[in-house]
């Protein structure tokens, strides 16, 4: 016994009593009519009496007060239980309306389809064959499934041809090995149909144009063309037809609606957050960051996302009281006061109601809105799919980390999922401290940047073995922080989302209220930068020419958006003029008479792909030979809107005993330098290098004399990536009888989370914001050694015959393994890459 469902009444002509004529194409449940043309099923089984009927084919006998309806071209008799059922029917009819389907935009199909196909385990192979012959079935009109468990003879489909052999013959596979699997379904072929000369390939891996090289073989050895479907032709094509769509959700609605139902934002969530309830705060703290708009305040975005992650199971019928709410929020920010949370999510209630939570007055209960879930339910497939295009570059990451060690497979495996839980443990560490840092109005929170504990505790929950010669802590710090620092715009934003939501959740464990904490911060400013700002901002041109943009700029694009002035002292400008030349210097020079550090700026040319020889010419951008620092502070404000202006005046009107305090610091820090590293300077530069860095220091903490602020209240700051220039307030206590100012230093990772939360957010746009660097260190700095260099030369003269741009990539991409495999970024502890990015500026 079936019933009939209809979608909608425009379907019906004509109804009486119990009847009722379908002239829509029909299928129903029965195994016998599952294979019309062009047909859908509406039936299904039931056992409500009034929703009953029996179905026989027209020809069986006459139709007796009963259903017609039509399925592909056989007319079919639905008897009926009569006019009783009549009128209990909600239509009037024994035809009940089917529950409304999800309806999802375009962009969401393909979303969804794409995320599925990712999704497809070995034991999926028979829904990936028939989402594949859907698709395939629109282009070959003579296709013809030959799948048999008991074996298709090296295919899946074929070709229909009445007189001969099939000449095309179609693959389904979701190996994941695709390259074996075509070699090894070819070698079939050559014995079973030897006839065949076009294979066609369908398969949810991506392959792009990994296959150019396979196709040619099998053209030139077997005579057979080569035509591979991967997972991108699915996604781009799944829009073309009605069928194709249909086959898509229902392999969506098979793999992806179960995965979202149980996952959170991602899954590798640290373990302070990984309660179902910690978990849908931070996936809607991370919708409700992406989706509203930057005017709203943070406190009210906070507890709309927590509201939302409360109600995340109701609906119309699975209702919540206001009550259950109020625990739900208060059990994710224990030691909050009660009533202030209760107010909140009152508050944050009464908005929601409007437009995304429906609201029964009479019971006081909430759920949400359909339509909210399925936004849900599309951030959800967006962050997924984010999720794997990280893994990849995880997995490339770690793979060139661990490159020479010869580790066996499951060892890399092992590396790689560790590498993905640091990283997320790493983001959720910065978003805490900078939180902390705010709320409690001190930089120290910030200072740790070394992440060795966090690391430890990732280390310590692998299975990784002891192995000669390896520091696994070293190994995983320089992974994460190259995944940080990556410029992958795909990566970049995922990873920005991950630590918005994480920062947006460290604020609410220390305050409720939210925007009250970010308020202590200053509203406008001016920021002095350092020449290890400026330096890498200037090292980000080579991106730009390539298309890209440098994390420096978009820091600093950022900052000239939300309203900050910004300057530079004649005295950086002098320093990068100097490391201007020393970098000419380096490059003239023959292989091996160089000593010490390769100059930054070099060494970020080279990284580039460049070549040597076009250095001096690159240089010519920023300065010539007549006036070369007035021609670098032309070039600072005409690019970045950094203009030139002294502290020494200011300088010169601060504390003599802060100012002779921070000069004996900074020569033993050179002395240090000099005996550690035997750098070259001579005791003429070490005194102009002090000069200016206690000029930016002392006058900036001058200019703040006026001001009556908190630690984060003030508007001027020296803004610098020099990490031992945090804690300069401590040490300046064992040398002053007076109390010290507070530190006038800003690290570049405290500003672009300012850019991101602070009163100025307003004034950054979305986009801009989800491109902000993560990790604002100098990339590549204390790599590239001369015998890399040379390298790098010796390649260039080889692909002499390339074009340009493929040279470049290629020195690039071979730099980047050498680096991997040398990896002295990776041996060194945070404190000396910080040194030896101060070496560089220094020794100009």
């Amino acid at each position: 016994m079936h019933r009939i469902e209809r979608q909608s009444r425009r379907h019906l002509v004509g109804r009486s009593n119990s009847r009722v004529v379908c002239q829509e194409p029909l299928v129903a449940c029965h195994p016998a009519l599952r294979h019309g043309p062009g047909a859908w099923c509406l039936g299904g089984q039931t056992s409500h009496a009034a929703a009953q009927c029996s179905l026989t084919p027209r020809s069986s006998g006459a139709p007796t007060a009963g259903h017609q309806a039509r399925a592909g071209g056989t007319r079919y008799i639905f008897t009926g239980p009569g006019s009783a059922a009549y009128r209990r029917c909600p239509l009037s009819s024994n035809v009940r309306p089917p529950r409304k389907p999800p309806r999802y935009t375009t962009a969401m199909i393909s979303r969804r389809l794409e995320l599925a196909l990712e999704r497809l385990q070995p034991s999926d192979w028979g829904r990936f064959e028939r989402i594949a012959s859907a698709f395939l079935a629109t282009e070959f009109d003579e296709l013809r499934t030959v799948a048999n468990p008991g074996g298709d003879e090296g295919r899946d489909a074929e070709l229909f041809s009445p007189l001969t052999e099939p000449a095309v013959v179609i693959q389904y596979s979701v190996a994941v090995d695709w390259r074996a699997k075509i070699n090894k379904t070819v070698r079939r072929l050559k014995e079973t149909i030897p006839s065949a000369i076009v294979l066609v390939y369908a398969t949810n891996q991506i392959v792009g144009s990994q296959w150019d090289d396979l196709k040619k073989a099998l053209r030139t050895k077997h005579g057979l063309s080569l035509d591979i479907r991967d997972r991108n032709w699915f996604v781009e094509r799944v829009l073309g037809s009605a069928a194709r769509q249909q086959a898509a959700e229902e392999l969506s609605t098979a793999i992806v609606d179960p995965y979202l139902s149980s996952a959170g934002v991602g899954p590798h969530v640290q373990s302070e957050l990984s309660s179902p309830e910690a978990v849908a705060a931070v996936t809607f703290l991370g919708l409700q960051w992406q989706d509203e708009v930057r005017e709203k305040g943070l406190t009210k975005i906070a507890f709309e996302a927590l509201v939302r992650a409360a109600l995340i199971n109701t609906d119309s019928s699975n209702r919540l009281q206001r009550l259950a709410v109020h625990t739900a929020v208060a059990n994710l920010l224990p030691g909050h006061p009660d009533a202030q949370v209760s107010s909140l999510v009152d508050g944050a209630l009464k908005r929601l109601a409007k437009h995304t939570v429906k609201h029964w007055p009479k019971e006081d209960e909430f759920c949400l809105a359909h339509e909210e879930l399925q936004r849900l339910n599309e951030f959800r497939v967006k962050a997924a799919l984010a999720e794997s295009n990280l893994m990849a570059e995880v997995q490339a990451v770690a793979k060139l980390q661990t490159a020479a060690l010869n580790l066996a497979e499951n060892e890399v495996i092992e590396f790689t999922n560790c590498l993905r839980s640091a990283t997320d443990a790493v983001l959720l560490e910065r978003s805490q401290a900078f939180a902390m840092a705010v709320y409690s109005g001190t930089l120290a929170e910030l200072a740790d940047a070394d992440f060795t504990t966090t690391l430890t505790s990732s280390i310590s929950k692998t299975k990784l073995k002891k192995t000669a010669g390896v520091d696994w802590i070293a190994k995983l710090r320089g992974a994460v922080r190259e995944l940080l620092i990556s410029d992958t715009p795909s990566i970049q934003a995922y990873l920005r989302s991950l630590s918005d939501a994480y920062t947006l959740m460290a604020f609410l464990k220390q305050t409720p209220d939210v925007q009250g904490a970010v308020e202590k911060m200053f509203s406008h400013g001016a920021l002095w930068l350092d020449a290890t700002v400026i330096l890498p901002l200037i090292a980000d041109t080579l991106a730009a020419s390539d298309g890209e943009r440098g994390r420096f700029s978009r820091m600093i694009e950022a900052a000239r958006d939300a309203g900050l002035k910004l300057y530079v002292t004649p005295g950086v400008i002098e320093e990068v003029e100097r490391h201007m030349n020393r970098s000419l210097v380096c490059v003239r020079m023959t292989f091996g008479q160089w000593e010490g550090s390769v100059p930054y700026l070099l060494e970020r040319y080279i990284a580039y792909g460049r070549s040597t020889a076009s250095f001096p010419n690159w240089l010519e951008n920023f300065r010539g030979d007549a006036r070369p620092l007035q021609d670098i502070a032309e070039y600072l404000d005409e690019q970045f809107g950094v203009k030139e202006r002294s502290l020494e005046s200011e300088r010169n009107s601060s504390s003599p005993e802060l100012r002779h305090a921070l000069e004996t610091i900074w020569y033993e820090r050179y002395d240090r330098r000099r005996e550690k590293y035997g750098s070259p300077l001579d005791d003429m530069a070490i005194t102009r290098l002090v000069n200016h860095d206690v000029e930016c220091y002392a006058g900036v903490v001058q200019l703040r004399t006026k001001e009556h602020a908190s630690p984060f209240g003030y508007s001027a700051w020296w803004l610098t990536v020099d990490r031992q220039a945090f804690d300069l307030k401590n040490r300046l206590r064992g040398y002053m009888s007076e109390t010290p100012p507070d530190s006038p230093v800003m690290s570049a990772d405290f500003l672009v989370n300012y850019l991101a939360f602070g009163p100025m957010r307003k004034r950054v746009t979305k986009a801009k914001e989800s491109n902000l660097p993560l990790l604002m260190l100098i990339g590549g700095a204390t790599q590239l050694t001369p015998e890399l260099i040379k390298e790098a030369e010796n390649l260039r003269a080889q692909l002499k015959d390339l074009p340009e741009r493929v040279v470049r990539r290629q020195v690039r991409d071979h730099l980047d393994k050498a680096r991997s495999r040398i990896g002295p970024i990776a041996k060194l502890g945070m404190d000396e890459v910080d040194d030896a990015l101060q070496r560089v500026a220094g020794e100009a």
